[in-house]
């Protein structure tokens, strides 16, 4: 949410629960009478495709201002699409605006309905309207009343979409699409779903805020997070697209994969290498996807060219796959989802104590043990402490002992036994006593 106008432009989907009752509601950039730019053209053309699809239509005006020619164009606009509308007037933040309700009656739509979204006033009683006019739940079969559990999505309106929960969706991977504006991260996504759902244009920064996508490929779900285009910070202007970058850089920070996209024609930039170390930071898996395959000649001359600039500028990205694909060809785009879940699973791995400590056995019976005046460097214990970041704790005799080489050399041990594919891994030292295994 953003004092200015404008900031919503995509449809943004979001799951709504009211009693014992669910279902789906869109939000849409605001209707402009006369667009005058493409992306405002496109912006009409999915509030269009949201009115299209829904099941009940909530009009919103704002409270503070007077009734216009322009709503009254409106709801006559929203009647002939022939579903039932609710007149919703908005920012009624105190007694004196609640006497100016009334002036709303002269659109004919029977009673309206005042609320304050920021303040939360009125939101109760205006759901309970709604589910008066949606279809009734499927009555369900009581034998299976038992085997029921609240994560069903069964009785979830299809009228519209999705969840911005920071709590893990059960059976769903959280997928992040990041990268500079205008490298194709909302054309990946439209290409994968076959739909618009997201504006393109050649506009750069036309996504401004992060839009959640369900998806469903080979049995599996996932959560596309599409996202605003993260640029260097003197390149951004103003607060709308600080607003952008805070909401993408969030999105990293919930997502159990992250795919950075990164133009193939251009090659990997020192903006890309930001992204990627901030997704490093924060511990999250990651995949590498070159875009724009279909605008190169040489294939296999640029790929090899790829892969030695990665090793030449981005060495500490040498565990992350990369994929190239094309958004207008559909190359590889449903190949990335083969590297996506290898790289959750990885995300996902959790090694035992006594396998780790047994690992640590032969790396000390094989490599010699690192010394600074005349005191050996000694690790005593290993345990994995969590996911996402990937954290191992090392117990050892004295901290200051172990130089950031060995950790490195630790960090590339556990990647060739255990793997970890694009997986940032965290290795933290800590003074301690040896621990007999459970």
């Amino acid at each position: 949410m953003h004092k200015q106008e404008g900031i919503t432009r995509d449809r943004a989907y979001g799951q709504v629960a009211h009693g014992d009752r669910r279902f789906r509601l869109v939000d849409t950039g605001g209707i402009v009478e006369n667009p005058t730019d493409p992306i405002t053209h496109k912006m009409q053309e999915h509030v269009r495709a949201a009115l299209n699809e829904a099941r009940a239509i909530l009009f919103v005006v704002d409270g503070q201002q007077p009734l216009t020619r322009v709503d009254i164009e409106l709801r006559d606009e929203l009647f002939r699409y022939g579903k039932p509308v609710l007149l919703v007037v908005n920012k009624v933040d105190n007694a004196a605006l609640q006497q100016h309700v009334t002036d709303y009656y002269e659109l004919g739509m029977g009673d309206p309905f005042a609320i304050s979204s920021g303040h939360g006033l009125g939101i109760d009683e205006l759901l309970d309207a709604l589910l008066e006019l949606l279809p009734p739940p499927p009555e369900r079969d009581p034998a299976d009343a038992d085997a029921e559990t609240d994560d069903t999505d069964d009785d979830v309106d299809p009228a519209c979409l999705d969840i911005d929960t920071e709590e893990p969706l059960p059976g769903v991977t959280r997928v992040a699409i990041v990268g500079k504006p205008n490298v194709g991260k909302s054309s990946f996504v439209n290409a994968l779903i076959n739909e618009e759902r997201t504006i393109v244009t050649d506009i750069p920064g036309t996504t401004r805020d992060a839009i959640d996508i369900e998806f469903r490929w080979n049995d599996r779900d996932y959560l596309l997070i599409d996202t605003a285009g993260l640029r260097r910070k003197a390149g951004i202007r103003e607060d709308v697209e600080r607003f952008s970058v805070s909401r993408s850089l969030r999105t990293v920070r919930r997502a159990e994969v992250c795919l950075l996209l990164i133009d193939a024609v251009e090659g990997i930039s020192e903006q890309d290498k930001r992204i990627a170390d901030y997704i490093v930071q924060q511990g999250r898996p990651m995949v590498l996807v070159y875009t724009k395959w279909d605008l190169i000649e040489d294939k296999d001359a640029r790929f090899k060219a790829l892969t030695e600039e990665l090793s030449f500028k981005t060495p500490f990205l040498k565990y992350v796959p990369h994929i190239t694909i094309s958004n207008v060809t559909r190359q590889r785009l449903f190949g990335v989802f083969e590297v996506i879940d290898r790289v959750a699973e990885a995300g996902a791995l959790r090694i035992g104590t006594g396998e780790l400590n047994r690992f640590m056995e032969v790396i000390r019976a094989n490599e010699p043990a690192a010394v600074h005046k005349g005191q050996r460097a000694k690790v005593l214990y290993i345990t994995q402490a969590g996911v996402r970041p990937t954290t191992f704790v090392l117990f050892v005799n004295q901290k200051r002992l172990f130089h950031f080489s060995f950790l490195r050399f630790i960090e590339n041990q556990l990647r060739a036994r255990f793997g970890f594919e694009g997986v940032p891994i965290k290795i933290e030292l800590r003074a301690g006593k040896h621990r007999e295994e459970g």
